[in-house]
């Protein structure tokens, strides 16, 4: 799977899955609601929160992209292009039926969660910049399926700078529905959250996977042509 495949399907996994996200940050949406007696303050403490979020998901997908290079050098490239295929084939899969195929990947996803989560008491609460910034990096490794699906992804992207991209911009697919949380917010969760809408990426996503999967897994007509081909005889 090319970079810029996997960059668009983390995307549109971020963007169409948010309002899954919004059900697992509520109660960090709470805490920010409660403090909105200075506007300002609020904008900025919920910025950073995602600033903070932005560092977790990128870290992540570096150490996930740096994990597939180890793969790739002992079980070549091809296989990793594979699994990254399968897994946005499986991602859309989940957009248009509601699935929870990738669900196993929060096993991996609450191991992080178990070593960061006794760090949240340094930033309750949430009434200060740095906290702000403390609580989005640690909130960032709540074990969401749909998160770690995207750094699987990553880890099929060959290099840790790629896989923090991918991370990268799976979090900016996710930033228009927890940024606009609450009341603003509800017409962006409506829209991402129709049912055509998500079909649409579904299939999209579908698209791109088997585009990415195909051809690995289909011998080439050079090959098959040289494999039936009928040796000469020496003179």
């Amino acid at each position: 799977m090319t970079a810029d495949a996997l960059i668009a399907a983390a995307f549109l996994a971020g963007f169409f899955g948010s309002t899954h996200c919004i059900a697992m940050c509520g109660a960090i949406v709470v805490l920010f609601e409660q403090s909105r007696s200075d506007s300002g303050a609020h904008w900025a403490r919920r910025l950073l929160y995602n600033a903070g979020r932005l560092g977790f998901y990128a870290l992540l997908g570096g150490i996930a992209g740096s994990a597939g290079t180890v793969v790739s050098a002992t079980a070549g490239l091809g296989i990793l292009r594979v699994v990254a295929g399968l897994l946005v084939i499986a991602l859309g899969l989940n957009l248009i039926f509601d699935w929870q195929s990738t669900r196993f990947l929060e096993r991996a996803g609450s191991i992080v969660w178990k070593r960061l989560a006794p760090l949240s008491r340094y930033v309750l609460p949430v009434n200060t910049p740095l906290r702000a910034l403390g609580a989005g990096f640690v909130w960032g490794a709540l074990p969401c399926g749909l998160v770690y699906s995207a750094v699987a992804l990553a880890a099929t992207s060959g290099s840790p700078g790629h896989g923090a991209i991918t991370m990268s911009f799976f979090w900016l697919g996710t930033l228009p529905m927890l940024l606009l949380a609450g009341a603003s917010g509800e017409r962006l969760k409506r829209w991402s959250g129709n049912r055509g809408m998500r079909r649409v990426a579904g299939a999209l996503m579908i698209a791109i996977g088997i585009y990415a999967v195909f051809p690995l897994v289909m011998p080439s007509p050079d090959a098959t042509h040289q494999h039936h081909a009928v040796p000469s005889s020496g003179a």
